[in-house]
């Protein structure tokens, strides 16, 4: 059984093997990460208030809960770096650098759209090097987009968020095991059964061993509700890409050992609960990083109101085309 990667342990070593050396996360890279999944939660947030007055054809419900993985994955990304979220999952992107506008038009009412919508998203995606193609073709266009980065010699990297079900992995196989033999600059990301799964049901597929190969690529088990876990197996997994030496799979599942309560709203300091001396008071990704932050000296609630109230002007600013 796959022991999950968390922020309070780290994998041990063994002789034979390349050393798993996890780099201690900085407190200005904690507070970065945690900004982010604040500013996450926001946008969901809006998002979903705007779906239900009609403003928006869809919302962000496929990223609820993911704003830990969100954060993780693409705050370390460099521009010429290619991000492939999967389709309606904009945080990854947003993360990234996806203008909010761009985020919220792409979300937009058909009623509501501008003439010139889908020109004025496409090259924000394309300047951000985000690519958002449908499903049955992103295998083909993130090997491209691989290839061509190795080509390169410039230590660019892509990044793929891969599909849950193991029927819809299927068509990815054949990716993973090139780049496995081709050590293509490639960085994937799945979501396990269970990782986003509101009950406290143990997660049902977890990889055979914390150093599985899956088509020859490293298979890593991550918490996928802890921020800081997946964020120094994702730091790895980049740093491995850039300097040539292959492809990384990072499994973020639920860790069976807690159960998630729902989105908590962010409002002033209330991201940031104290932890219980039995069992953790939250899974909630973001009340958990706050709790981290807190056991790390660093005070959440002095961060929090300064971003709630900077995001929540820039969502009026990026919303204000479907007003009337």
């Amino acid at each position: 059984m796959a022991k999950i990667v968390n922020s309070k342990s780290e994998p041990k070593t063994k002789p034979a093997q390349e050393p798993k050396i996890f780099s201690l996360v900085s407190n200005e890279k904690l507070i970065a990460i945690y900004t982010a999944m604040i500013r996450c939660r926001m946008l969901q947030q809006r998002a979903t208030a705007l779906f239900q007055q009609g403003k928006l054809a869809s919302d962000l419900h496929t990223s609820s809960g993911r704003e830990a993985t969100s954060a993780a994955i693409a705050i370390d990304l460099l521009p010429n770096d290619t991000l492939s979220p999967l389709p309606g999952d904009w945080l990854p992107a947003f993360v990234k650098g996806m203008a909010l506008d761009a985020l919220f038009r792409a979300l937009a009412s058909p009623s509501r759209q501008i003439s010139d919508q889908p020109a004025s998203v496409a090259p924000d995606l394309e300047q951000k090097n985000i690519l958002a193609v449908d499903e049955a073709h992103r295998p083909e266009f993130i090997r491209e987009r691989a290839v061509a980065a190795q080509a390169a010699k410039e230590g660019v990297i892509v990044a793929a968020i891969l599909p849950s079900a193991d029927e819809a992995l299927q068509p990815w196989h054949s990716l993973l095991a090139e780049a496995a033999s081709r050590r293509l600059p490639l960085v994937c990301m799945h979501y396990g059964a269970g990782a986003n799964r509101p009950t406290d049901a143990p997660a049902n597929r977890k990889a055979k061993n914390p150093d599985a190969l899956f088509h020859g690529v490293p298979a890593i088990a991550v918490d996928a509700r802890d921020a800081v876990a997946v964020y120094r197996v994702a730091y790895e997994a980049i740093i491995r890409a850039r300097q040539g030496r292959g492809a990384t799979l990072l499994e973020c599942l639920a860790d069976p050992s807690g159960s998630i309560h729902g989105n908590k709203k962010i409002k002033g300091d209330e991201s940031a609960d104290e932890p219980s001396t039995a069992n953790p008071v939250t899974t909630d990704p973001v009340s958990l990083m706050g709790i981290y932050l807190k056991r790390k000296g660093i005070e959440p609630e002095q961060h929090n109101h300064e971003i709630v109230t900077a995001f929540n002007r820039d969502l009026d600013l990026a919303t204000r085309f479907l007003d009337p």
